[in-house]
């Protein structure tokens, strides 16, 4: 966990979107890691340092997102998916593996369904399947909810995000926590009210991962947000699905049980 590492960072840029990245090069196997809602690319920090060894390791900011700019505002699954695929083909590297935790994972199914040429395998994270199986009035519960809580969650400077961070999450690494608390400032000032359009977006993952054709690890932990009934059931619909469940964690897994979810990610990639 000691190793430094040295980040590139650069942006692709299309149609006055520029869509930022860091990244740890060399010739080694590329993979990329997409990042949940409110974080930003270097909140995967701990597990690249682990990876950079053997990868090439590629860590994007989703739009609304880090320093990732998008002049169209547009924030659905398909435009972050495009995203994803139009920095692979800037990249110019074989085929990518991909990582994504809760909304990244989403983002990393679709890419795979939509960009089947580009993907080797995938890894998701807890995704955030749950919404398609939730009632309109639930939905609409947990919007206002949310919109009570956001500004709230998103208070403070950067000293005091810290310290919340280590109060509610006791289980995180100061490697961690500081870019979580970097990352939600970042959120702030862009749009924060881009978070509840997740709510309005129609994500049929039963459409996506049953086309899916390349290898799929799901990885779930018991206080996740994805109970064993729906993981089951995702792979059941998968054509090459793997589950595998990290007890004693909540919905971020890897920051929890670290040293098991690196295990188990580093048997899945090439």
């Amino acid at each position: 966990m000691s190793r430094t590492i040295e980040w590139k960072s650069d942006f692709v840029t299309n149609n006055g979107n520029k869509i930022h990245y860091y990244r740890t090069g060399g010739d080694k196997p590329p993979v990329l890691l997409l990042h949940g809602i409110m974080d930003n690319g270097l909140c995967w920090t701990p597990l690249s340092r682990v990876l950079a060894s053997d990868y090439d390791v590629i860590l994007p900011d989703a739009r609304g997102h880090g320093l990732t700019h998008i002049s169209d505002e547009t924030w659905t699954y398909d435009a972050m998916a495009d995203d994803v695929a139009l920095l692979i083909k800037n990249l110019n590297v074989d085929k990518m593996q991909l990582v994504g935790h809760s909304m990244g994972a989403n983002t990393a199914a679709l890419v795979a369904k939509r960009y089947p040429d580009l993907i080797k395998k995938i890894i998701l994270e807890d995704p955030g399947f749950g919404l398609r199986n939730m009632s309109s009035i639930k939905k609409s519960s947990l919007k206002a909810a949310m919109k009570l809580m956001l500004p709230r969650f998103l208070k403070g400077t950067y000293e005091e995000l810290l310290k919340k961070g280590h109060n509610q999450n006791p289980l995180w690494s100061d490697e961690d926590l500081k870019p979580w608390a970097e990352s939600k400032i970042q959120f702030r000032e862009k749009d924060p009210n881009l978070f509840f359009k997740l709510f309005k977006n129609e994500y049929k993952w039963e459409e996506i991962i049953n086309k899916i054709s390349c290898p799929i690890l799901l990885i779930t932990a018991d206080k996740g947000i994805i109970p064993d009934k729906l993981a089951q059931k995702i792979i059941d619909v998968s054509k090459a699905g793997k589950w595998v469940k990290i007890e004693g964690a909540g919905h971020s897994i890897r920051r929890e049980q670290f040293k098991q979810y690196v295990q188990t990610t580093k048997e899945f990639l090439d």
